[in-house]
């Protein structure tokens, strides 16, 4: 059920004018969509001096985000390429108590994170899942860094109209 309600609203979203869509869209999304965003570090539990980042390839990568449309789109920081064919983009919104973001990929499973840092030289996010992202494997608080990305590639979101 509550994924109907997500993705109901995600619609609802999709068809508001753009000018209404962004003057009130969050403060926290408004952010996110002043950058390019990649991730930088990847931390197991409450350990920050080991970067764990070749662990978690599933969570590294370069992000766009467009406030106005509640729009993701992740792309392969070795070659620039879209995700969105692999569940790489989608629509996100943040919870009224600013604590959490879900991402619902346009295709795949939503995901619940819990915002940890947002700012104009982070952006920290943390969730759990499965140790080195293998099944079967016990479940731990992974803490995902994203700084401001200055990389070769020029990233640009994929058309809706292309999408799956």
């Amino acid at each position: 059920m509550p994924h109907l309600v997500l993705t109901s609203l995600l619609v609802l979203l999709a068809h508001m004018p753009d000018s209404f869509a962004c003057e009130t869209a969050p403060a926290q999304a408004k952010l996110l969509a002043e950058r390019t965003w990649l991730t930088t570090a990847v931390y197991e539990g409450n350990d920050r001096t080991q970067n764990h980042i070749a662990r978690y390839p599933g969570v590294v990568g370069i992000s766009i985000w467009d406030a106005c449309t509640n729009r993701f789109e992740y792309f392969d920081p070795a070659t620039g390429r879209s995700r969105r064919e692999q569940g790489g983009a989608g629509g996100f919104y943040f919870t009224g108590d600013r604590r959490y973001q879900y991402t619902v990929p346009d295709t795949g499973t939503p995901l619940r994170r819990r915002m940890e840092v947002l700012s104009a030289s982070e952006f920290t996010y943390s969730r759990q899942v499965p140790r080195g992202m293998r099944e079967g494997e016990p479940l731990v608080t992974v803490h995902v860094v994203h700084t401001p990305y200055r990389g070769p590639w020029q990233v640009t979101a994929t058309s809706r109209a292309e999408s799956p």
